[in-house]
This record gives structure tokens, C-alpha cells and sequence, in this order.
């Protein structure tokens, strides 16, 4: 109510949901290989969704607010208000995008968006099952990315991607997908790994005990480099900075859907730009990587769907990053 309340009482909105959501989740793992484990934790949200008033046809916009605790998520508003401020700006001034090749500034949720989509579901074992191209393609010690590009998928962090134990009882590690730039690993349930012959990760995952353990992500995001984020942001004379992002989605090719994307003018960002999607090849898009901020920030509330599995809560991030040649339109 107290939420409910609160954008009621802000112009220039219309709310449409607000959505409180929590999960206990306790969970034993018992095997034959001897595992023995048993742990609970919880899951809080608040999802909101609101249209703006605006020259731009009413756009929908939304917000998830998510925490380990509930008395975390009790007066969050100042961090709600600031976006929603920011998006009623936004689209009462943004004008559409000049489609065009250009050089992008992610933010650290637009990066881990990029990883999670572009590059964290090509790292599922399961998908190289049986495919020799596929395998070919993406052989251990490729050279896949830019030599200062790491991703990681990381269990044990306390995130909307916590996963102690998966749900085969395999303990959960830190995974290094790309290293310096090199294909450097994948992630495995058992039955993948035996397959490929490759070690166990730890990232068999079902969203409950009805459904099979399939290869999936925790929290996977892009480790951060030397430069600090004024230090990218002043390197780049016309490019696009991309702030926040509504969807993605990727295999060989990805797509990015922005939300808030800016213009960046000798440095600094300018005007505000419509923007539809953003489109490119995998392997080319991280060769063009050429820049990563020293801080990064990891999102928690993520939700991801495979097969017939949805939604099983991910995390994602990394640092801010520029990246060269991005096909905006």
C-alpha cells in the first residue's frame, strides 16, 4: 500500500501494476555420490510497471526492485523516484535514433545483459551436444573476444543467482567463460560434462523438483578493466550511450532493446535517442570490446527462460564498456 500510495501521488504517470512477490525457498540434495546438503534462503520484489505522459505515445515503463529480505525492500523510493524522474524526461525529449554504425558505452546493466545474452547462453553445454560445428566453432582457446575481456558465471554470491549446490548436489564455482579474450570454458551439468569430457560446473538447474536439471546460469557477468568511467566516456566523440535496457536476446547474433539510451557528444552525453534495437554477430561484437570501467555492479532480479522453464531467477553485470561498430537503429 505504502508503494501503491507513493506513485499515486507522482504527475505525470499512470500506474498500471504493482506487483509484491515472495518465494521461501528451502532445498536438500541428497545423491548417490554422497551429497548431503540442505539450505534456504528467501526472495523479495516489488514489480511495478507505469505509463508516462508524454509526446511519445504513453510508453510503458518498469521497475523491479529486489532483495534478500524484506525489510530491505520497505522504503525504497528515492531510488524508484530517481528512475522514474529519469524516464519521464527521457521520453518527453528523446528523439529517434539516426540509424547508423556506432561506438557504445554500456552501462553495467546493459553489459551483464549483453554477456547473460550474447555470450552466456552460447556457454550452456547442452547446446554443443551433439553438434560438431557448433563445437568447432567454439573450440576451447579460441580466440573469441578482445584480449582485455572477461566474462565469468559465478553460484556461490549472495544474488538473485545463488546457487551454493545445483540441483545434481555438484557444488557451485566460479567459471571463467572467455579469459584475455580466449574461450576459456563452459558450463556443465554432469551428463554434459561426461559427454565433452570437460569439468563439472556446477550449473545444472530446475526451477523446482517437477522439472529436469538442464545447463543453466547463475550470475554471469563481464569483470572490470583499468579505466575509470569519465575516462571511457571521454574517449568516444559521436557515439551512444546505452543506460538501461527493457530485453535481450542472442545466440550467434544477439539483440539489445534499450529503454533510456543518450547521445554522446565529444565526451559527454548529450541528448536523449529513441532507440529500437541493437543488433550484431557475437564473436565480431566482442572482438570490439575496447574499453572496461575499473567498478562494476552486479543486478540482482533477473529472470531467464529455457526449453520449457521459466522463470529461473539469474544475476548480471560488470563494468561500463565501450565497444566499437554496434549496428544501432
Amino acid at each position: 500500500m505504502d508503494y501503491s500510495n507513493f506513485l499515486n501521488s507522482i504527475d505525470n504517470i499512470i500506474p498500471k501494476h504493482l506487483l509484491y512477490i515472495d518465494n521461501y525457498i528451502r532445498k536438500q540434495i541428497i545423491t548417490s555420490k554422497g551429497t548431503n546438503v540442505e539450505y534456504d534462503y528467501v526472495e523479495c520484489s516489488v514489480n511495478i510497471g507505469y505509463y508516462i505522459k508524454s509526446k511519445n505515445n504513453n510508453p510503458q515503463c518498469f521497475k523491479r526492485i529486489f532483495k534478500n529480505n524484506f525489510n530491505e525492500l520497505k522504503n525504497q523510493y528515492t531510488e524508484l523516484k530517481e528512475d522514474i524522474e529519469k524516464n519521464i524526461e527521457f521520453y518527453n525529449e528523446a528523439e529517434p535514433i539516426i540509424p547508423n554504425e556506432y561506438t557504445c558505452i554500456l552501462s553495467p546493466m546493459a553489459a551483464g545483459i549483453f554477456a547473460h545474452e550474447s555470450f552466456g547462453h552460447k556457454s550452456e553445454a547442452d547446446f554443443m551436444v551433439g553438434d560438431e560445428k557448433m563445437l568447432n566453432e567454439w573450440a576451447i582457446g579460441k580466440k573469441v573476444g578482445s584480449d582485455i575481456l572477461n566474462i565469468v558465471d559465478c553460484g556461490y554470491e549472495i544474488n538473485s543467482g545463488f546457487l551454493p549446490y545445483d540441483d545434481e548436489g555438484n557444488k557451485s564455482k566460479k567459471t571463467y567463460l572467455i579469459k584475455d579474450g580466449l574461450l576459456k570454458g563452459r558450463l556443465h551439468s554432469t551428463e554434459t560434462s561426461a559427454l565433452l569430457d570437460e569439468e563439472v560446473t556446477g550449473n545444472a538447474r530446475a526451477i523446482n523438483f517437477e522439472y529436469d536439471s538442464i545447463v543453466r546460469m547463475t550470475s554471469t557477468f563481464i569483470e572490470g578493466g583499468n579505466k575509470t568511467v569519465e575516462e571511457l566516456f571521454s574517449s568516444v566523440k559521436d557515439g551512444i550511450y546505452i543506460d538501461t535496457v527493457n530485453h535481450g536476446s542472442g545466440m550467434s547474433t544477439f539483440t539489445l532493446a534499450p529503454q533510456r539510451a543518450y547521445l554522446i557528444k565529444d565526451g559527454k552525453v548529450s541528448s536523449p535517442v529513441l532507440v529500437s534495437v541493437i543488433t550484431g554477430n557475437v564473436m565480431n561484437t566482442l572482438n570490439e570490446i575496447t574499453g572496461l570501467s575499473n567498478e562494476i555492479e552486479i543486478i540482482s532480479g533477473g529472470s531467464c527462460g529455457k526449453i520449457d522453464q521459466y522463470p529461473l531467477k539469474v544475476a548480471f553485470g560488470g563494468p561500463y564498456i565501450r565497444v566499437n561498430k554496434m549496428q544501432v537503429s
